[in-house]
């Protein structure tokens, strides 16, 4: 975590008093100034010391210990007060204090400053400004306030400490650096992960280099949108026992026990059912000549289900087949016979003894991971079409004298109903048996591995979205259902990364029950603020219920009012975010220019009051504001690379994690080529990494497509680099750096 601002200072009120004006030259703006003697009350006859603390349009300014003497060269604001006002020590002291206030302001504010003074003058010049003059005559028209408690209890709540928590990097390295690890099994080469599941890279020369940035870490694909199931309740034994032997062969015969009924009723909705109804539908249009029962008939028997009947069936045959090869070896490890060999299996160490399995469970793992990608097809499309079942059921029945109606009655239009619906229950049933399984299983099982793998494909399957441009834009047409006002033109790109409640905040910041009610929708390359109107509009966790349930399940919000309203989109390529120590709090400030709901919010939020917005956040990220910052940083990579170049060999992602002390770190590092020019816009903060002992920062250039900090970093000998930093505003940094101390002089300089 990095200290952005420190806070409002503690003031005591006996020593400090607070003086207000307002600035003619800045639309009458306020000024106040809270002013007392210095602390440190080392004055001498021909100087004063003082403290000041200023806030106005340009920021908050401390100065704890200021020099009033004629010999400084702030004291040239004093021959600017009124003669009378001179000889007076507390003008004095205000006008020097001014000065110092006016000489700490960044030539960029003073830009901004001037363009507001000259906005309404005739001829767009700003006058004079900032300068002895101008300190002198504000100080002049200064007066004291009676009561300073309000201010300062409110300046205390708006000046809150900031701090900024997580960061996002783009790291450059030279061509044919990256390389994925490999590991041996059997006779093949196969891509190697870590006990995290994450996949494994080699950076060449750089490897120590690039430890500086953390651990491996993971960002969603639409091949992979989720990381890795790890497990979280197995076994702590480093073998099986009886018992857990028996569980395992239960659950593996549960498995194999419900798929042999769940097999019997799809082919009995298929083969008997579907041609009884289709019988039916025959008799009622030779008797009446209409074809009307066919499109129910053909909803609730897409060709799908008739998929899902072939290849469970299919399924079925092979796992009777593997329970059936390994249950004399299971049964004899149970009694016991096959105690010896499972001794000689634990004292041998070569790969293929250990991964022997007398239990069967890796088989029967394979047996499932074999099959369960092939179920992805035929179960996603019926899931998708499964909503229209209950709408199919009620036209059947519509016409009580047909010979459709008659024979949905005879069979049970709730038993019909239970057995189209299994398919979709059937794949959160697979899960469930898996997640018994691994509970018995230790971690240095053969087959763990396989399975958790299965938790993730049946989690694919059952989540419909696969990350298509058909899938955003389903998103996106949701959106546009749920909120009122949606601009035409607005359609995110990408899934929709998070959604959050939360109240917008009005200065100064410290009142949540006066605040807007509000959503912030986070998509990789912006997010949507929209308001809720009332206190049963929609929540974050009712559109993501309503965006992410399965296409049967009726919706739990059946008006079409979800009580939103959009308010405004920010490009995540120009927001900025800082958090309030106690992480209740994110301040978002925003350099580009927001896009309202309607022409008159646009101007206004072209102002700089607009662009800030201060929101208490909600719900699972209530007193988090890190994590909501975290999220951001991800989606920005997210945003900035394309899938093909994340799902590629030569791209990866580290993190370094946040602390108290450290700032968190979200590296996206990838070579340079084709593919690096693919980016739709690069990080704030670019590092170029390089064999060139020169400052070659021609692939970074600060001010481009919004680059604020560009590092070059070379090796000069064994962990030992040349680093070269440039930022916004001139600044620069060259010099070494041991390679345990690399991450943290990144920090510091940037």
């Amino acid at each position: 975590m990095a200290v952005l601002t420190a806070g409002f200072p503690t003031l005591n009120p006996e020593t400090v008093s607070l003086y207000y004006t307002k600035d003619p030259v800045l639309e009458n703006l306020p000024i106040l100034v809270f002013y007392g003697s210095s602390t440190t009350r080392n004055a001498t006859r021909s100087s004063a010391r003082i403290q000041a603390h200023i806030y106005s349009l340009a920021g908050f300014k401390s100065f704890p210990n200021l020099t009033v003497a004629p010999t400084s060269p702030l004291y040239a604001a004093v021959k600017h007060l009124p003669s009378d006002k001179q000889g007076d020590e507390i003008f004095r002291g205000l006008a020097v204090s001014l000065l110092s206030y006016f000489a700490g302001l960044t030539g960029p504010m003073k830009d901004v400053l001037r363009e507001l003074a000259g906005r309404r003058r005739p001829d767009r010049v700003a006058p004079a400004m900032f300068d002895e003059m101008h300190a002198g005559d504000l100080a002049s028209n200064m007066v004291e306030l009676d009561d300073a408690g309000a201010a300062t209890r409110r300046l205390s709540t708006a000046l809150a400490q900031q701090s900024l928590t997580w960061i996002d990097v783009d790291v450059l390295l030279p061509p044919q650096t990256i390389e994925r690890v490999v590991a041996q099994e059997g006779s093949d080469l196969v891509p190697a992960f870590g006990e995290d599941g994450l996949p494994l890279f080699h950076y060449g020369q750089y490897e120590s280099l690039m430890d500086q940035f953390g651990h491996p870490a993971f960002l969603p694909t639409s091949k992979l949108r989720r990381a890795p199931s790890r497990p979280t309740a197995h076994s702590k034994l480093r073998s099986l026992s009886k018992e857990q032997k028996v569980a395992l062969r239960r659950e593996m015969c549960e498995v194999l026990d419900t798929e042999k009924s769940y097999v019997a009723k799809l082919q009995c909705l298929v083969d008997e059912v579907a041609v009884q109804l289709r019988q039916s539908i025959h008799a009622d249009i030779q008797r009446t000549g209409l074809r009307v029962g066919e499109s129910p008939i053909r909803q609730l028997f897409p060709e799908s289900l008739s998929r899902i009947a072939v290849i469970n069936a299919e399924f079925l045959t092979e796992l009777e087949d593997v329970l059936s090869a390994t249950e004399d070896e299971a049964i004899q490890d149970i009694e016991g016979l096959a105690e010896a060999l499972a001794k000689l299996q634990l004292e041998q160490v070569n790969m293929a003894s250990r991964k022997r399995d007398p239990t069967g469970t890796l088989a029967f793992a394979k047996t499932l991971l074999k099959w369960m990608p092939r179920f992805s097809g035929p179960y996603q499309e019926y899931m998708r079409t499964s909503a229209d079942i209950p709408k199919a059921l009620n036209a059947a029945r519509d016409d009580g004298t047909s010979k459709l109606a008659q024979a949905l009655n005879e069979f049970g239009e709730q038993r019909l109903r239970s057995m189209l619906i299994e398919p979709v229950q059937r794949l959160p049933r697979y899960s469930l048996l898996l997640d018994n399984m691994i509970g018995q299983l230790p971690a240095s099982h053969p087959a763990l591995s396989n399975l958790l793998k299965l938790k993730d494909v049946i989690a694919d399957i059952c989540a419909l979205d696969n990350g298509s441009p058909a899938d955003s834009t389903r998103t996106s047409s949701a959106l546009r259902r749920f909120i009122r006002d949606w601009p035409s033109w607005l359609s995110p790109r990408g899934r929709l990364i998070a959604a959050v409640d939360a109240i917008e905040l009005a200065p100064p910041y410290d009142d949540t029950s006066s605040g807007l009610e509000i959503l912030l929708l986070l998509f990789p390359d912006t997010v949507i603020i929209a308001r809720r109107e009332s206190g049963n509009a929609l929540t974050a966790k009712g559109i993501l219920v309503e965006i992410e349930r399965p296409a049967m399940t009726p919706s739990l919000y059946q008006t079409s009012d979800k009580g939103l309203l959009y308010s405004t989109a920010f490009e995540l390529s120009k927001l900025r975010l800082s958090e309030s120590a106690d992480g209740r709090v994110t301040r978002m400030i925003y350099t580009g220019t927001a896009t309202s709901s309607n022409q008159a919010s646009l101007e206004i939020s072209n102002t700089v009051d607009t662009q800030v917005k201060v929101v208490s956040l909600l719900g699972p990220y209530e007193c988090k504001a890190q994590r909501l910052s975290e999220d951001i940083a991800k989606a920005r990579i997210e945003g900035r690379f394309p899938e093909p170049i994340r799902e590629s060999d030569k791209w990866a992602l580290r993190t370094v994690d946040s602390s108290q002390e450290r700032l968190g770190l979200i590296a996206a590092i990838y070579e340079e080529g084709d593919n690096s020019r693919s980016r739709l816009v690069p990080a704030h903060c670019c590092v170029q990494v390089s064999n060139s002992d020169h400052n070659d920062l021609r692939g970074i250039l600060v001010g481009d497509k919004g680059i604020e900090i560009a590092v070059h970093i070379s090796p000069l000998k064994s962990n030992v680099f040349k680093l070269h930093i440039e930022g916004v505003g001139g600044s620069r940094f060259s010099g070494t750096s041991a390679i345990e101390n690399v991450g943290q002089l990144l920090v510091d300089q940037g």
